[in-house]
């Protein structure tokens, strides 16, 4: 869900007001919600085949809230977040859906090193912003992947296709910014 950079957020917890714009959409459920106040311009986009496998990754970046892990906290989060959905057409198991959010993270922190974006808080290489936001779906089946490291096919396509998108994405963040 798009929201006003410059507007304060909406008064409801997070999750009401992604419930209550779900519902004004009529989607069915199970929704994934995010709020991002990056532009759509720095969507990135990236997807891969491997026979019957497909790995697919949207992401939308804003950098003004950029930082490390471990940066001193000033408790006020400010817009501006690097939101990341990953699709997998193939059913994961519970251990395989939380290694593939540690590798999405892990593409992310590439992505962003590779940028050389650094913290204005601590000045230092930069791993997120205060406010990311990471989502990884899949079909319900009883046949599952039952792991995906970077050693296996699932986790090379995830690796390849998150590191992809979210360079992409950083790209035209970064370009509206020395534009600007």
């Amino acid at each position: 869900m798009r929201v006003d950079k410059h507007s304060p957020l909406p008064c409801l917890a997070p999750e009401q007001t992604l419930l209550d714009k779900a519902e004004a959409l009529a989607l069915p459920p199970v929704i994934i919600g995010m709020m991002t106040a990056a532009s759509m311009q720095s969507l990135g986009h990236h997807i891969e085949h491997r026979e019957a496998l497909t790995v697919e990754c949207w992401v939308t970046s804003g950098l003004s809230n950029v930082r490390r892990v471990g940066d001193k906290a000033d408790d006020h989060a400010v817009p501006g977040t690097i939101n990341i959905c990953l699709y997998i057409n193939q059913a994961l198991s519970d251990a395989a859906l939380a290694e593939a959010l540690i590798l999405l993270t892990e593409s992310k922190v590439t992505a962003i090193r590779d940028a050389e974006i650094i913290s204005p808080v601590s000045g230092l290489p930069a791993s997120g912003t205060g406010t990311d936001s990471h989502a990884v779906f899949c079909p319900e089946a009883e046949h599952q992947h039952a792991y995906c490291g970077k050693h296996t096919t699932l986790g090379e396509l995830i690796g390849r296709v998150v590191l992809q998108a979210c360079s992409i994405s950083l790209n035209h963040s970064l370009r509206s910014l020395t534009e600007s």
